[in-house]
């Protein structure tokens, strides 16, 4: 009851307030929901997996793929990256099953609360007349205008950093318990998005730095929020005890030069300087930030251009009052928000949490020119009249701007970039699948194979408009064009138009007939419905081909001490055969079908061996040296096998004794396949 008599007696003291703050909620609500299918113009494997896993965890009783009880994390992709945002799915999937509006409308439903936590971090932290300026920014600030409308984690993570904001300075300025409230905030944060918790670290790390005597002076509820997080760490602690060296994995994926095999002092400048770029304006406001595109509203910038100088003035605000606590607060959340992207490489996703304090710090900075504005018309017009003039004024105008941002975005985003496939939008997937089904309710009998070279995940694409089984199959035509498969005349394969000219200017097939296109938006053919079959000497141009792709290819490599070696090796299809002998773990090579694969190397100056260390796939596998002396006339030889493990892995192979060695023949056969195999060698060194 004393809530809500606290509520009514705000209420009657500040109803405009209330008013005006509910209905820019209101208007953020509708650019969010209006035409949620429709823009973003994709719908991305990221987004589509969230619900997935969440059925797949209802399905296998409350399991991860692992057999997990309640797990901390979800496989994606190969990696354990999601976690609150695949819960966050599992009731509304029971409830409406699978859809891009369900799955995208869970996350805006969620990642509103934003707009409501600056509103009342505006107000209640800064004593603000306006807090839905707040409101309305992030309203039309572009990069969360794209991404919260998505299902990306990112804005999962990035709304959830508001509330933690939020709560910390309740805590701070009014109440000790809602730390309590910013701890379980700052935990969401921290299990929802990987670079959030860095960010929630270094956020962490100094605001308990610099309110410290604070701190100090409520010891006790300090001591009871710091359990509370430690029972918060306990499902990452489990992660981490059962799952040792994810972590590591997932930056290895990610090729992030913590990895890379170079001094601690360069990979420090590199942190700084990916760091620093995530400070800089330039990036934020830019027409033509250098992110995907598909991460990009064309011309906007990721930050609100037209308010640039309030964010400016926003930012002088904060440093003349740093030793505020609400300030000062502003300015940690935007040296914390690059810290995540950091770590591998900035990009918009990564560091999307600098909204919050750039949307905070803009509504401050023009609030304030506002009032300065007011008080100049002084003499004309009273400072009160003029002040709530200017307010309605500012509502109205982002209240448009916010209205014409979507209209542009449903109307003109299809053509702001013409790069609809793989590398650049990934479009397509509901109206491929919905296609694809559709053709086989008119033809029960047809076998369709749907390339998957557009998009990413598009085996999690299929399932999730398709259902579990899917009906058709994945693959695209460069399979049939290097081995023979009698069943092509029976299939019908969805090609993207590179995939078509290649099969129509291959001389292996005949007969191509297109049953049906689906357009891009800019009304180009972007998938076609085509049977063909193969020339009637199919097997013999394959056999050819096969005998010249089976002899070694020649080269030069450089290796790690600067001198040059000749190398001949097996044809490869991924990497190049200078990153066998870079001394980076995370660069490879892989063959193009030959198994084993093939490495000699004739070295211009001899080299004194005792070991050769080779790491290789997961795979049982087999390696084979065989190393020649100046003056030998047959190799020493020796060779290991060594069983199947889930990551790439170290080979040792020791010599009897050191060798002097001018050629070495390398060979690593993957003893689970035959040929053609595809076979992956990531390093080879020596000792």
């Amino acid at each position: 009851m004393r809530f809500w008599q606290r509520l009514r007696v705000r209420w009657q003291t500040y109803p405009w307030v209330g008013i005006l703050t509910a209905l820019a909620l209101l208007f953020y609500a509708l650019t969010r929901l209006i035409g949620l299918a429709q823009f973003p113009i994709y719908f991305f494997s990221d987004e589509a997996v969230q619900t997935l896993l969440a059925a797949d965890f209802l399905r296998d009783g409350l399991r991860n793929y692992d057999g997990e009880f309640l797990p901390t994390y979800f496989e994606n992709g190969g990696q354990y990256n999601l976690s609150l945002s695949v819960y966050l799915q599992v009731v509304p999937y029971l409830l409406f099953g699978r859809s891009v509006v369900v799955t995208r409308a869970t996350s805006v439903l969620i990642t509103s609360l934003s707009a409501l936590w600056v509103a009342l971090l505006l107000r209640r932290a800064f004593g603000s007349r306006f807090p839905w300026l707040a409101t309305l920014v992030l309203m039309v600030t572009p990069t969360w205008f794209l991404h919260s409308r998505t299902a990306f984690e990112t804005a999962l993570a990035t709304s959830f950093y508001a509330g933690f904001l939020y709560y910390y300075l309740r805590y701070r300025l009014e109440q000790p318990h809602y730390l309590f409230h910013a701890v379980l905030l700052a935990a969401f944060t921290f299990y929802s998005y990987s670079p959030a918790q860095m960010i929630i670290a270094v956020s962490v790390i100094l605001l308990a730095a610099v309110d410290a005597p604070y701190h100090w002076q409520q010891r006790r509820t300090v001591m009871r929020a710091l359990g509370l997080g430690l029972l918060c760490l306990l499902p990452y602690i489990r992660f981490q005890l059962t799952y040792p060296g994810e972590t590591l994995r997932h930056l290895e994926i990610l090729r992030s030069y913590w990895l890379q095999p170079m001094p601690l002092s360069e990979k420090l400048g590199l942190f700084f300087q990916e760091y620093l770029r995530g400070l800089n304006l330039l990036y934020w406001f830019r027409p033509d930030p250098p992110d995907l595109i598909r991460h990009v509203m064309k011309n906007y910038g990721h930050l609100w251009r037209p308010g640039l100088l309030f964010t400016l003035l926003g930012v002088a605000l904060a440093l003349r009052h740093i030793r505020q606590p609400s300030y000062r607060t502003m300015l940690i959340a935007v040296l914390a928000a690059p810290s995540g992207a950091a770590l591998v490489g900035l990009g918009v996703t990564r560091a999307l949490v600098m909204v919050i304090p750039a949307t905070l710090l803009t509504a401050l900075g023009l609030e304030w020119a506002m009032t300065r504005l007011s008080q100049v018309l002084a003499g004309w017009i009273p400072s009160r009249i003029s002040l709530n003039a200017l307010g309605a004024l500012a509502f109205a105008g982002l209240s448009l701007q916010g209205g014409t941002m979507l209209q542009d975005a449903l109307q003109n985003a299809p053509l702001w970039y013409r790069n609809y496939g793989l590398n650049g939008m990934q479009y397509g997937a509901r109206e491929i699948f919905e296609a694809v089904q559709t053709y086989l309710q008119a033809h029960p009998e047809a076998k369709i194979l749907v390339s998957p070279t557009w998009a990413n995940g598009t085996d999690n694409l299929a399932r999730f408009f398709a259902g579990d089984p899917v009906p058709f199959a994945l693959g695209n035509i460069d399979a049939f064009m290097d081995e023979y498969h009698p069943e092509l005349e029976n299939l019908v394969l969805v090609m993207t138009p590179e995939e078509y000219e290649r099969a129509r200017n291959s001389p292996k097939f005949t007969d191509i007939h297109v049953e049906q296109t689906l357009p891009y938006p800019d009304g180009r053919p972007g998938f076609y419905f085509v049977r063909l079959r193969y020339v009637e000497n199919i097997e013999a141009i394959l056999e050819a081909e096969r005998q010249q792709r089976r002899a070694l290819v020649q080269g030069q490599i450089t290796l790690p001490d600067g001198t040059l070696a000749q190398v001949a090796y097996s044809y490869l299809d991924m990497g190049e055969i200078q990153h066998a002998f870079d001394g980076d773990p995370t660069t490879l090579i892989r063959t193009y079908e030959a198994n084993p694969l093939r490495v000699n190397l004739f070295l211009a100056t001899p080299k004194v061996v005792s070991r050769l260390i080779l790491r290789v796939g997961g795979t049982p596998t087999r390696v084979t040296a065989r190393l020649w002396s100046p003056e030998a006339t047959e190799p020493m030889e020796v060779s290991q096998e060594v069983g199947e493990t889930p990551l790439p892995r170290d080979v040792t192979l020791d010599l009897p004794a050191p060798l002097e060695v001018v050629r070495m023949e390398i060979e690593v056969f993957s003893m689970r396949d035959g040929e053609p195999a595809h076979v992956h060698l990531w390093e080879v060194r020596w000792q």
